[in-house]
C-alpha cells in the first residue's frame, strides 16, 4: 500500500481511493478532485510506459505523457481535473500532480474493469479462512489483479494491493480474488475488485441517509421497522458505541494491571463513571468524611449529652450509600433508554456507506456484487430496501448518465443459502430469493442471480465456487454474448396432454445432469387440487425439460428445488451453473415434502441431523431388528436409477429396516395429502415364501416368483397420510435372506 507518510506529507490532498498501484475503469471519463495550497496553479500528467520493456519511438503518441493539465485552486484550495476514457492495458500509467515546488506521483497505475464487492455471508470470506482449488494459477494472470481494502477494523491504512503483497492479500475476499482470477483469465486485462463486504452487515448498512431521504417508501418503512436514523440519532448511537468500547479498554487494562499488581484507581474511575457506578476512589472519601459513633469526637456522644440525643442503636440504620445511589437511579434510568433505543451495528443504517462508500464517490465502476445477509430475512419489504441500495450506489459510482448501452454497470446478486433456514418459516428463503428474482427483472440494468443451493455441505472452497460462477455471469454480461449472465431461470411452460415442457433462459448452450447422477430429480407437479407430488422429468434435446407424473392426469402447475433443503436440484447449463429453484405459480398449494427416500435409488443425502447442526450425509435407511446389509442396485430396478437390495439375518424370522425420518430437515410428521395407498415393487430371489408389513399400512405375501411384483397396501390411519416413522418389516422363517426393493409411491 502507498505510505501514508507520502501522501500526509504532501499539501496537494487526492481522494483515498487514488493510490500507487490503483486501477481505474476503462472506456469511461472520470474526474479528480483534491485540494491544494488556496488559489494556486496546479498542474496534472499521465505518463504511459509499456511493461514488457519494449523500445518504443518518440514519436508514438500512446505512451510517454499522454495528458498535461492545467488549472487553478479555489479559494479553499480546490481544484478538479478530468480523465478522458482510455482502453483497457496492461501497461503502467503514472498521474503526476504539481503544485508551486510540490510535486505528487502516483505510480503503477492500470485501466481495466472495476467491481465493488459489498455485502455479507460468501463475499465477506477472507482469503486466509478458505482454500482455493488445486488448480494451479497463471502467473500471467496473477499479474492483472488488483484489490483495494479500505481502512475498517484492525486494518488502519486503506489502499491498492496486488498479488506481491502476501499479507495483505490474506485479508481479500476469497470470492474476490477468485472472481477476478476467473474474469481476467479469459479477458486477459487488469481486473480490479473494491472490496468492501464485511461478515455480519446488512442492507442497511448500505443504504445512505440522503437515498433514504429521497425516497419516501423506503424511509416510511425504514421507520416503520425503526431502523430510519436522523443525524442526531445516528450521533448518539455512535456515542453508545464509543463508551462501550472505552468500558471494554478500561475493563481490559484494569483486570491486565490487577494481574501485574499494579491497580489504577483513575481508570477504576473512568470506568465506574461509564458505566454510572461508584468508583472505590469515592468509595475510600465517603467513608473517610463520615463522623463514624465509635470516634471519640464523634458527633453522635456530644448529641446524647443535648435534647436531640441519638439512640445508640439509630447508627446501625445508617445509609451510607443513599446519596450516591439517588444520583445514579437517574442515569441509570437514562442509560436503560438509551439502550431501549439502541440498533446493533449491522442493523443501522447508513454505517457502511458513511465509512466506505462514501470515500469512493466518483470511482468509474464496471458492476458491482452483493450478498445478503440472513439477518435480512426479517425485511418483509425487501424490495425497498434493494431500491435503496442500487440508488445509493448510482449515487456514488460513475458513469451516472450512459449513453453507451456497453458502459452500464451491471451487478451480480448471489442467493441466500439454504443454510440460513428457519425452522419456524421453512419456505422463507426461497421466498426470499423470489423477491430478488422479481426485483432483477423490474431493473433497467444489466442483473444476475448466483444461487448458491446445490453447494450444501460444508466446504473452504464453496466462497471461490461462488467467484467462479459469478465470473461466468460477467462475462456473459458484457463480453460474451453467448454465456449466461444468470443462473437459469424458467421463462415459460406448455401443456401437452399429462405432460409439462419447460422453457429456460441462460442455457449456455443446454442443460444436462449434475456429475454423479442418473436421474433428474426435484420435480414436482400437482393437479387442480393443488396438491404437488414427485414427478418425473427428461431433458429434451438439451434445451427444454419434460416433466409428468403418472397419478396426475392434469397437471395445472410445476415446482423444481421448492424445498427448505433442495437437495435433490443439481441440474445446471453446460457452463456449470445450477438452474434457479422455483414455482411456477403463487397460488395456495401443498407443496411436495421430502419423501426423496421413496425412489430407493440412494442410500444418503445431504441434510440436518438437528436444527443446529451443519449439512451432512445422512443415511437414508437403517436397519432396526436383526442384522442387514442395503446396498443400491443399478442393474436391477423398476424405476430410476438405481433399487435398495438388502442381504439380511433375521431375529426369531424377523428382519426390520426403515428410512430415516427423525432428521430435523425432513420436518416430520411428513404429510402426503390426497394419497389413501402404498404401492412398493419387491423382488424375491430366492423365491421363497415372505411377507411384508409396513407400519400404519399392513401387511402382504411376497409371491414366490422369480420377477419383480407390486404389491398394494391400504393407509391405516384416518384422515391424510401421516407418517412420523415408517417401519418395514419382513419375515423370513429362514435365518438368512434377501430382497430388492424399489419405487415405492403414494397413490
Amino acid at each position: 500500500m502507498q505510505s501514508e507518510e507520502k501522501r500526509t506529507s504532501s499539501r496537494i490532498i487526492l481522494p483515498k481511493w487514488l493510490t500507487d498501484k490503483s486501477v481505474f475503469q476503462q472506456n469511461v471519463a472520470f474526474e479528480i478532485s483534491g485540494t491544494a495550497p488556496a488559489m494556486a496553479t496546479v498542474t496534472f500528467e499521465i505518463v504511459k510506459y509499456p511493461t514488457d520493456g519494449r523500445r518504443i519511438s518518440k514519436l508514438d503518441t500512446d505512451y510517454g505523457i499522454i495528458l498535461s493539465r492545467e488549472t487553478t485552486s479555489g479559494q479553499k484550495g480546490e481544484f478538479k481535473f478530468t480523465v478522458p476514457a482510455y482502453k483497457a492495458s496492461a501497461d503502467a500509467y503514472t498521474f503526476i500532480f504539481k503544485c508551486m515546488s510540490e510535486e505528487l506521483q502516483i505510480t503503477d497505475v492500470r485501466c481495466g474493469d472495476v467491481w465493488v464487492f459489498l455485502g455479507s455471508e460468501f463475499l465477506s470470506v477472507p482469503m486466509k479462512d478458505a482454500n482455493a482449488p488445486s488448480a494451479p494459477l497463471k502467473r500471467h494472470v496473477m499479474s492483472y489483479l488488483r484489490f483495494y481494502l479500505p481502512s475498517c477494523g484492525d486494518r488502519k491504512e486503506s489502499g491498492w494491493i496486488k498479488i506481491t503483497d502476501t499479507k495483505a492479500l490474506s485479508d481479500v475476499s476469497s470470492t474476490a480474488f477468485s472472481f477476478a482470477y476467473s474474469l481476467s483469465n479469459q479477458i486477459s486485462y487488469p481486473v480490479a475488485v473494491i472490496d468492501l463486504a464485511q461478515a455480519d452487515s446488512t442492507i442497511v448498512n448500505w443504504i445512505s441517509s440522503e437515498t433514504a431521504d429521497s425516497m419516501v417508501a423506503v424511509k416510511d418503512y425504514l421507520e416503520s421497522i425503526g431502523l430510519y436514523l436522523d443525524e442526531e440519532r445516528y450521533q448518539k448511537l455512535m456515542d453508545i458505541d464509543k463508551r462501550q468500547s472505552d468500558e471494554e479498554q478500561l475493563e481490559e487494562d484494569i483486570k491486565e494491571g490487577k494481574e501485574l499488581l499494579d491497580f489504577d484507581l483513575t481508570k477504576d474511575k473512568e470506568l465506574k463513571e461509564l458505566k454510572g457506578e461508584v468508583s472505590d476512589e469515592e468509595v475510600i472519601k465517603e467513608v473517610s468524611s463520615l463522623d463514624f459513633p465509635s470516634t471519640d469526637d464523634s458527633a453522635l456522644k456530644s448529641a446524647k449529652e443535648g435534647e436531640t440525643a441519638l439512640r445508640a442503636s439509630a447508627a446501625k440504620m445508617l445509609d451510607f450509600d443513599m446519596l450516591p445511589k439517588v444520583k445514579l437511579e437517574s442515569e441509570k434510568k437514562n442509560k436503560e433508554d438509551e439502550e431501549d433505543k439502541y440498533i446493533s451495528p449491522d442493523l443501522r443504517m447508513s454505517l457502511l456507506y458513511n465509512n466506505l462508500l462514501e470515500p469512493l464517490k466518483g470511482v468509474a465502476v464496471r458492476g458491482f456484487c452483493f450478498s445478503p445477509n440472513r439477518k435480512e430475512l426479517q425485511f418483509d419489504r425487501y424490495d425497498l430496501l434493494l431500491m435503496g441500495l442500487m440508488t445509493s450506489l448510482a449515487f456514488t459510482f460513475e458513469p451516472s448518465v450512459v449513453y453507451d448501452d456497453s458502459l452500464m454497470p451491471s451487478i451480480i446478486f448471489v442467493a441466500m443459502h439454504p443454510d440460513n433456514l428457519d425452522f419456524d418459516e421453512p419456505y422463507a428463503v426461497l421466498e426470499f430469493n423470489e423477491v430478488i428474482q422479481a426485483f432483477m427483472n423490474k431493473l433497467d440494468m444489466k442483473s444476475g442471480l448466483i444461487s448458491p443451493h446445490d453447494l450444501l455441505l460444508p466446504d473452504k472452497t464453496v466462497s471461490f465456487t461462488i467467484g467462479q460462477r459469478m465470473a461466468v455471469a460477467a462475462l456473459g454480461t458484457h463480453f460474451t454474448p453467448k454465456l449466461p449472465t444468470s443462473c437459469p431461470q424458467l421463462t415459460g411452460v406448455e401443456k401437452t396432454g399429462n405432460k409439462l415442457i419447460l422453457k429456460f433462459d441462460n442455457l449456455a448452450d443446454g442443460l444436462r445432469l449434475a456429475d454423479g447422477t442418473g436421474e433428474l430429480l426435484g420435480f414436482a407437479v400437482c393437479g387442480p387440487d393443488r396438491v404437488f407430488y414427485p414427478a418425473s422429468a427428461r431433458i429434451l434435446h438439451g434445451v427444454r425439460v419434460m416433466v409428468w407424473a403418472d397419478e396426475i392426469e392434469d397437471p395445472v402447475s410445476v415446482t423444481y428445488g421448492f424445498s427448505p433443503i433442495p437437495h435433490e436440484a443439481t441440474f445446471r447449463n453446460l457452463s456449470d451453473l445450477p438452474v434457479l429453484p422455483f414455482r411456477f405459480d403463487k397460488r395456495a398449494a401443498y407443496y411436495c415434502p421430502d419423501i426423496s427416500f421413496a425412489t430407493c435409488d440412494k442410500l444418503q443425502f445431504i441434510g440436518k441431523k438437528d436444527k443446529d447442526s451443519p449439512f451432512e450425509m445422512l443415511d437414508i435407511f437403517r436397519t432396526y431388528k436383526g442384522n442387514g446389509v442395503i446396498t443400491s442396485e443399478p442393474m436391477n430396478k423398476t424405476k430410476g436409477a438405481a433399487s435398495l437390495h438388502i442381504r439380511y439375518e433375521t431375529d426369531k424370522s424377523l428382519y426390520g429396516f426403515e428410512p430415516v425420518l427423525s432428521y430435523a430437515s425432513l420436518f416430520a410428521p411428513i404429510e402426503i395429502r390426497g394419497r389413501k395407498k402404498l404401492l412398493v415393487d419387491v423382488f424375491n430371489p430366492e423365491q421363497r415364501r415372505k411377507r411384508l408389513s409396513i407400519e400404519n399400512f399392513g401387511e402382504c405375501d411376497i409371491r414366490q416368483e422369480l420377477t419383480w411384483q407390486t404389491l398394494t397396501f391400504e393407509y391405516e390411519g384416518e384422515g391424510h397420510i401421516s407418517l412420523k416413522s415408517m417401519q418395514f418389516r419382513i419375515t423370513d422363517p429362514e435365518r438368512a435372506g434377501e430382497i430388492y426393493i424399489d419405487n415405492i409411491r403414494f397413490v
